[in-house]
């Protein structure tokens, strides 16, 4: 994918070319967007922040003249340029000027205040998504009436509602942590090969953010409100990629077969028990330091 990276730093209508076509490919193919985004991103990072707002502008307007083409419907390029390249573009000009530490803890702490925002100030804004979910229950119970109940699923239902901001935040913050990691890839591919590897396998959010993180998680467990638990959310995308860090710090420092490494990756999306082990050497990390205990033994 190094081809396209150098395609995206040709020009800004090179770049902007690929955010709108990819964004609008995202409709169809969901991690498409990511790809997007990234580009974006690798323009703010290799880039001066005039170009890469320049960039932005011109894929706002090409996707909004594809969503009107294809889908009737420019205000669509709206969601890619609040919820795509917006925050990637932020993350990626503040990478620029401080640590890969640094920046994931700035974009987890502009989660945790976009959450806290919502919630204070948008309460109701998950009855957006109750008629489509009444759809859903319907359509459950309607094509197996004997597997559901009409309570759970009321229940399951006023849940997911009350979570959906914390969905939402948390969706964009998992996002911007892929699209970041992918343009770092790019930029480290074509003018340092291999330094994002040792950057990621660096990686360490040091004690006060573990506090903070086992702080949440204490509250959220306690309290049960939607707030603490969709701020839980934050925290376990955030570990989650910690987590990947000592994994792959281990892997690279004791020369270990990568296929083992790949086969986690699949267990991750098979077992929640492995990312909920993942998020937990994440936290004890900045303790135990598994790293540096991990790779001398």
């Amino acid at each position: 994918m190094v081809f396209l990276a150098r395609f995206i730093l040709k020009g800004p209508s090179q770049a902007a070319l690929v955010a709108a076509t990819t964004a609008m490919l995202g409709v169809l193919v969901a991690p498409a967007i990511w790809l997007s985004a990234a580009a974006i991103a690798l323009v703010a990072l290799v880039k001066e922040g005039r170009q890469a707002l320049i960039v932005t502008a011109i894929a706002a307007v090409g996707t909004m003249l594809f969503a009107s083409l294809i889908f009737a419907s420019p205000s669509m390029s709206l969601y890619f340029v609040l919820a795509a390249w917006l925050p990637v573009l932020i993350a990626a000009r503040l990478l620029r000027h401080v640590s890969l530490e640094a920046s994931l803890q700035a974009m987890a702490g502009l989660a945790l205040v976009a959450i806290t925002g919502l919630y204070s100030f948008f309460p109701e804004m998950g009855e957006i998504w109750r008629e489509p979910l009444d759809v859903m229950v319907q359509q459950l119970l309607e094509s197996s009436p004997e597997q559901f109940n009409i309570e759970s699923l009321r229940e399951i239902q006023e849940w997911v509602i009350r979570m959906m901001p914390g969905f939402l935040v948390s969706s964009v913050f998992l996002g911007t942590l892929i699209s970041l990691s992918l343009a770092r890839w790019w930029q480290s591919a074509i003018v340092n090969p291999g330094g994002f590897g040792r950057e990621f396998q660096a990686l360490a959010l040091g004690k006060i953010s573990a506090m903070i993180a086992l702080a949440i998680i204490t509250v959220a467990l306690l309290a049960g409100s939607a707030l603490w638990y969709a701020m839980l959310l934050i925290v376990l995308v955030l570990y989650t990629t910690q987590g990947m860090s000592v994994l792959h710090a281990v892997f690279k420092g004791r020369q270990l077969n990568k296929i083992w490494l790949y086969l986690i990756y699949l267990a991750m999306f098979l077992l929640p028990e492995v990312v909920a082990m993942l998020i937990l050497f994440g936290i004890a990390d900045a303790w135990v330091d598994f790293k540096r205990r991990l790779i001398t033994v």
